[in-house]
């Protein structure tokens, strides 16, 4: 029996002996393990090589987004999938996680857009309508910026012009957006040439910024000298023509639209450049308008009611539009203690072309100087009716030589322009001055009076109607009588001269003699007056 080993005595303790094995090789069965783990590696390195990018696009909801199901297409094309839908950092948007292909990798650049395509009905047709049956999908069109990109924000609605698409971009600046709205046709002699793709308010908060695609080659009609109007709606004009009615085309009328046009004899003929800005008028009349760069305001002040003027009215020169009126207001002066209304137009002078003729020999005169020679020899202002129909009225300029004269006041801005009552203001204050004149008559006592005349006359007729009856009753038979012998007494004297009758041979024979003896008589005198001495001596015969 051996002793027992002290276990702190470590120098006492066996040492342990390695034995080397004696299989220097692998066997077989290791073989498929290892060609499946390089096989492995090989296919996870080979699908990192070959995956494309992954990008973020941010949308305001994921209506239609479904994870591993909806695709990225674009021109019809699969390039992506998305891969996860989850909310913003912002808790306010949709971020979704999209596993693009390496194919589509140059086609994400900045300006890239995303969308999310849905069955839509807008200005520019009904869109989307595959995806009914297949779903919604992404679509994405490329950006023309060079500088990659992996982060975009989604349209809420498809753009209108696709990347690409050959043609020029045209800015428009309006007042008023109308009827239009992105998508809206523009067109050009009735034939649609573009659309309207972008539209925002202006950072001042007056008026709106449009953007309108001309597609080629209809952009090559696009000058300088261009004019753009809004094609909206029906225009109708009533005047003394009969009536007009135009519009572009029913989806004009519908959803609004923009109209194009060059001026007949314009100059311009180079196509204007890309992003070129122009003004977008409210109708074909106002676009064509040649545009005035000289305004001179002018005031004026009316005492009568300004109803049927508007800011906008025109200010018409015998016949020719040379201004607008700009605003109304009301004011009280207290020196005459009455309110008066003053309105403020703007004269355009290059619409007046004798100031401008060229060649002429008069002095230029400036603006001010010419008005106010014009004011002393009666150049006034007027309200006038434009339209029974609407009440509308314009200011007509013109010269009254009648008129009251008025100092004019040339160092003034604006310029005061005296006024004169209008037509129909003349009119009322005739028919008030009239009616009150009429008012002042002493009706009644010229009833009275007419009332005893008329009884005065009623007498009258009676008294004459009893004179006409004694007449008829005791002088008429009288006076038949009369005739009756008066009568008898003609044909008496009628049966004494009558050709047979011895009276008429007495008669004939009496003045025979009366003749003779005339004759005599005359005679007689003629010899006396030879010779008046025959009264004392007698005749004397005449000597031989």
């Amino acid at each position: 029996m051996s002793e027992p080993v002290d276990p702190t005595d470590l120098d006492s303790l066996p040492s342990a002996v390695v034995h080397r094995s004696q299989r220097s090789r692998l066997t077989l069965v290791w073989l498929v393990p290892a060609m499946a783990v390089l096989i492995g590696g090989w296919i996870a390195v080979r699908a990192i090589i070959d995956r494309g990018p992954t990008i973020t696009v941010t949308f305001i909801d994921a209506d239609g987004i479904e994870a591993g199901k909806t695709k990225v297409r674009y021109k019809s094309v699969d390039v992506g999938s998305v891969k996860m839908v989850s909310l913003a950092p912002d808790l306010r948007t949709v971020a979704v996680t999209i596993e693009m292909a390496k194919f589509a990798k140059a086609l994400l650049v900045s300006g890239t857009r995303f969308w999310v395509v849905r069955p839509r009905l807008g200005a520019s047709g009904v869109s989307g309508l595959g995806t009914l049956l297949s779903g919604a999908y992404i679509g994405m069109d490329m950006g023309s910026s060079h500088e990659a990109a992996r982060a975009f924000s989604g349209l809420e609605t498809p753009p209108v012009v696709a990347g690409g698409t050959p043609g020029k971009q045209f800015v428009l600046e309006s007042q008023d957006l109308g009827s239009l709205g992105v998508g809206a046709p523009a067109y050009f002699h009735h034939i649609q040439v573009g659309q309207i793709s972008s539209l925002s308010l202006n950072p001042d908060g007056h008026g709106v910024t449009l953007k309108l695609f001309v597609e080629a080659p209809y952009d090559r009609f696009v000058t300088d000298d261009t004019r753009f109007w809004h094609a909206s709606g029906v225009d109708i004009a009533v005047d003394s023509a009969g009536v007009r009615m135009q519009t572009e085309s029913l989806t004009a009328i519908l959803a609004g639209g923009v109209a194009l046009e060059t001026p007949p004899g314009s100059m311009a003929t180079a196509p204007a450049s890309a992003d070129s800005h122009f003004h977008l008028a409210t109708n074909r009349d106002a676009a064509m308008k040649a545009p005035d760069r000289v305004v001179d305001p002018y005031i004026l002040y009316f005492d009568e009611s300004l109803r049927g003027l508007a800011p906008g009215s025109i200010v018409n020169f015998r016949g020719v539009d040379i201004g607008e009126v700009t605003s109304m207001k009301v004011e009280y002066d207290r020196s005459q203690e009455r309110f008066r209304f003053p309105v403020l137009i703007n004269v355009y002078p290059e619409r007046i072309r004798s100031r401008y003729r060229q060649g002429s020999d008069r002095p230029q005169v400036a603006a001010h100087a010419l008005v106010a020679s014009m004011i002393e020899h009666g150049f006034r202002a007027q309200l006038r009716t434009a339209s029974l129909l609407t009440g509308q009225l314009y200011i007509a300029l013109d010269f009254f030589p009648r008129s009251a004269k008025v100092a004019p006041q040339p160092e003034l801005t604006p310029m005061p322009l005296p006024t004169i009552p209008g037509n129909l203001e003349e009119l009322q204050n005739t028919i008030v001055s009239v009616a009150y004149k009429l008012d002042q008559l002493p009706l009644a006592k010229i009833g009275q009076d007419a009332d005893d005349a008329l009884r005065s006359l009623s007498r009258a007729l009676g008294s004459a109607n009893g004179l006409l009856g004694k007449v008829e009753g005791d002088i008429l038979p009288e006076a038949k009588s009369t005739l009756t012998q008066a009568q008898l007494t003609l044909a008496q004297a009628q049966q004494a001269v009558a050709p047979e009758t011895s009276l008429q041979s007495d008669l004939h024979s009496t003045l025979t003699s009366v003749t003779r003896a005339a004759d005599s008589i005359r005679v007689l005198v003629d010899y006396l007056d030879k010779h008046p001495e025959a009264l004392l001596r007698g005749k004397t015969e005449e000597r031989k």
